[in-house]
């Protein structure tokens, strides 16, 4: 059944507020001045005609077909004078879809929103119409108009200070949150601005404009070179395929009003190329025979590309036939070189997908993707791949294969190790840029064993999908390398095939998106019980799940740690002479033996999810799926404690002080490693969870109770055992004690001096142990930001999770700091000089915060 979209163009056109009223037409000798006016210009025929006069003025020949299509409005950087908000080729703000309408003095240009649909024949409909009618974007004066066409000048809204599609960033609170900050602010400059080219084709418009700014410091000014696009929407829509939280493709959110219905209906749509068969070859296609589509997908390699690297990205590309191979189709995926001599094509045509190559010092990559939001249907794509994207592979490379691998013990790899990191980055990018979204639960699915075995390893990688944050195999020991063990990710696996033939392949019979259903619900039900086939969520704000994690392997955590922490002692004890620099200043091994912290940080913040832990499913109602969340049980949750007090006090391998003596700066990375041990282990957020996990199944899981003595004498086991504590412990039970300090509710008599104490047991932040990973994810663009006409997709944001209430923790942590009081009394004859005057220290405290 097909549905009304609230804004849909016939509306826009026929039935807005403003109607679609016929312009009052011009005499013929008004219009013969006005065309006399324009012989000096140069004019672009296409989708509309344009004029670009001597002075700069833009005017938009609008015929009287356009006002019942639906176009999409693209707003894109082709250069820039400063990298620190965007990038050449990056979409500046969320691809809006608009219509246009005309009365005798205006063109209107509307947005359409799409989000809320109703059927046309329910009775409903009229109401629906008259409550969701298209808001205006802009008006336009009508400078002259024919019997066919009305002109509008649109100089002001392309090179004028137009917010809806400026380059100057609005505050974004989600960005903030993923580590992002407040953009370049300018005051817009108009003397430096101008249109400055157009292009125009049968289907699209492409408009390139200057925009000039004056910021704070008047010493930088700021011009950016946006292109514009827009483009006429198929008035044939493609047919939308339902979203399903257990196959992980982008999506955009829809709303269904029905008067058969007892709620408004929410379903979303995935975003997906509109892969076809040719007329001729449906039959074979359905017959199950290879046919090429009717359109290729097609992505242009930048000439930027350095030669040594530009086959590794084609490859990439391309190995995602494969997968299409999987869905009915054959080539479906091709590369190309960037075209020499085709006066035809422009990498800021928005016809064209490409992979950009961007000369800026950021560490990342990204797939943006531009999309029909009626249907979901991806209409173009493009990978931004920085430069300095380098860096991060060589050291995941380094930091997890160099005890095994003697190629990378370099400071530059080989062309031939680089290739290999290359066309990871390029496969992974492209499948955003078809629809998928990262799946952080398919390294999970293999064992430690699967991942030291060759024949396993050459099969399948280290993860069943390329779409994981699963690097390189940090698992695998000296020797398995030359036993045939693979260190790096699969070219596509088997969860990228699987889901590329349930987004893409056409299902027989099925005329309408709910006709397709049962057939994709079957297909998820084939491999149910299967983990290689399962999506894993990302986490944003926090980490709850620990089977669905960034940069791990493997579905034991902990081992995988020990593994790869043996392979970091290996490369230690010889990182000045595999990261030798002969007559260079220290600096770059400092960047390297940073890198090998964070390498050994995200292994502690791999094991800090099972505490307060839960594994998130998808259920269905009707079947026997188990339920949506389950606690980590006791014995994980203590096994992994007991890890991480271990690490808090036993990292002094990873700080060798003839090395530390380097640089003249100290790297304080572990007093931070043992306060957020501590906070992770008393963190309220995971002590609510624990709690509730132990009320629901106190046999299996932990009670606070018992989980709180537990983390308590492991904190301060040196101390009930009689030990003279050293400084890691000193430093840690501080920590532990502010954090129940504040937790309790109490004060100390006089708070001064004791602020820093407190905030450092706030310190805990599992994000923060990942520093040389993107600030944002390579798969976070504006499509998927706080917009209102984002698209949206299945994240977990773990912002804002309850906490234990003050009137249940208060009491408890008090009754703790009166026991750990106890303690210190009991110990403060049998230890050395510094215990004793930590114990005497903390004694008085104890007793000035517990006595006021």
């Amino acid at each position: 059944m097909l549905f009304f979209s609230a804004f849909a163009p016939a509306f826009a056109a026929s039935k807005g507020l403003l109607g679609n009223v016929a312009s009052k037409v011009s005499s013929s000798k008004d219009t013969a001045d006005f065309k006399k006016s324009l012989k000096d210009a140069q004019v672009f025929e296409g989708m509309f005609n344009a004029y670009l006069d001597k002075k700069g003025k833009l005017l938009f020949e609008i015929p009287d077909s356009a006002f019942s299509h639906t176009y999409l409005l693209v707003n894109r950087i082709k250069g820039l004078s400063r990298t620190d908000d965007y990038v050449a080729g990056q979409m500046c703000s969320a691809p809006r879809l608009i219509t246009f309408s005309k009365d005798q003095q205006n063109v209107y240009m509307h947005l359409v929103q799409t989000e809320n649909e109703v059927d046309p024949s329910d009775p409903i409909s009229a109401s629906f119409e008259r409550n969701f009618i298209n808001p205006v974007l802009k008006g336009f004066k009508i400078t002259n108009a024919d019997s066919s066409s009305v002109f509008i000048d649109v100089t002001s809204f392309f090179a004028g200070n137009e917010k809806s599609i400026s380059p100057i960033k609005e505050s974004n609170p989600l960005t903030k949150l993923l580590g992002g900050r407040d953009g370049i602010k300018g005051t817009f400059y108009s003397d430096g601005s101008a249109v400055t080219a157009v292009k125009a084709f049968p289907l699209n418009l492409e408009v390139e404009s200057q925009l000039a700014y004056t910021t704070k410091n008047a010493l930088q000014p700021y011009t950016v070179l946006m292109s514009r696009s827009i483009v006429m929407l198929p008035d044939d829509p493609m047919r939308s395929r339902l979203q399903d939280n257990r196959v992980g493709y982008f999506s955009t959110d829809k709303y269904l009003y029905s008067s058969n219905l007892d709620r408004i209906k929410p379903y979303a749509l995935i975003h997906r190329h509109r892969l076809e068969p040719r007329e001729e070859d449906i039959d074979a296609y359905f017959a199950g025979k290879l046919v090429e589509p009717k359109k290729k997908i097609v992505f242009y390699v930048d000439s930027a590309f350095p030669e040594k690297w530009r086959g590794a990205v084609k490859e990439g590309i391309e190995y995602w036939n494969e997968a299409f191979e999987a869905a009915g189709f054959k080539n479906a995926i091709e590369a190309r070189d960037y075209p020499k001599n085709d006066p035809e094509f422009d990498p800021d045509d928005i016809r064209y997908s490409c992979i950009r190559y961007c000369v800026t010092p950021t560490a990342n990559a990204m797939g943006p993707s531009y999309v029909d939001p009626r249907t979901g249907e991806i209409l173009g794509a493009d990978v931004i791949w920085y430069h300095n994207i380098v860096s991060l592979l060589h050291n995941w490379r380094f930091t997890q294969t160099a005890a095994v691998d003697p190629r990378v013990r370099s400071r530059v790899f080989a062309d031939s190790v680089m290739y290999e990191s290359m066309t990871y980055v390029a496969a992974h990018e492209v499948g955003h840029c078809l629809g998928l979204m990262h799946n952080m639960g398919a390294s999970y699915s293999f064992t430690l064993d699967n991942l030291r075995d060759p024949a396993f390893t050459q099969k399948y990688g280290t993860t069943p999908s390329i779409m994981d944050y699963a690097r390189n195999n940090f698992v695998a020991q000296p020797g398995d390398m030359e036993r045939g063990v693979k260190l790096t990710p699969p070219a596509v696996g088997v969860y990228d095939i699987y889901a590329i033939n349930w987004g893409y392949r056409l299902i027989p019979g099925a005329d309408t998106m709910d006709q397709e259903k049962p057939v994709l619900d079957s297909w998820i039900r084939a491999k149910s019980g299967d983990k290689m086939y399962e999506f894993g969520a990302q986490q944003f704000m926090g980490m709850v799940d620990p089977t669905d994690q960034t940069e791990d392997l493997g579905n034991d955590h902990i081992k995988a740690a020990d593994m790869s922490i043996s392979n970091l002692k290996i490369i230690m004890k010889n990182l000045s002479q595999w990261a030798l620099e002969p007559d260079c200043n220290y600096d770059p091994l400092d960047e390297t033996y940073r890198a090998m912290v964070q390498q050994y940080m995200r292994h502690v913040g791999h094991v800090y999810p099972y505490i307060g832990g839960m594994v998130y499913k998808e259920i269905r109602q009707g079947h026997d799926d188990g339920n949506a969340r389950t606690y980590i049980d006791k014995k994980q949750q203590k096994r992994a404690m007991d890890w991480l007090l271990v690490q808090a006090r036993t990292s002094d391998w990873l700080a060798p002080s003839d090395l530390m003596l380097k640089w003249e700066d100290p790297y304080q990375w572990q007093e931070r490693l043992q306060r957020s041990v501590v906070g992770c282990l008393l963190s309220s957020a995971k002590l609510y969870r624990i709690n509730e996990g132990g009320k629901i199944d106190p046999s299996r899981n932990y009670t606070l109770e018992e989980y709180l003595d537990d983390a308590v004498k492991g904190i301060f086991a040196p101390s009930y055992s009689g030990k003279k504590l050293s400084a890691a412990d000193r430093n840690m039970q501080s920590a532990a004690i502010a954090a129940m300090t504040k937790y309790s509710g109490l004060k100390p008599a006089s708070s001064k001096g004791s602020s820093k104490s407190l905030t450092a047991a706030e310190e805990f932040d599992e994000m923060s142990l990942t520093a040389d990973s993107p600030a944002i994810p390579c798969s976070f663009n504006h499509n998927h930001s706080l917009d209102d006409n984002a698209d949206t997709s299945f994240y977990r944001i773990l912002l804002g999770l309850p906490t234990m209430s003050e009137t249940e923790l208060q009491p408890i942590m008090a009754s703790r700091l009166e026991d750990i009081l106890s303690l210190y009394k009991s110990k403060i004859d049998s230890s050395d000089r510094a215990t004793r005057d930590f114990y005497s220290y903390h004694i008085r405290a104890l007793k000035s915060i517990l006595e006021n």
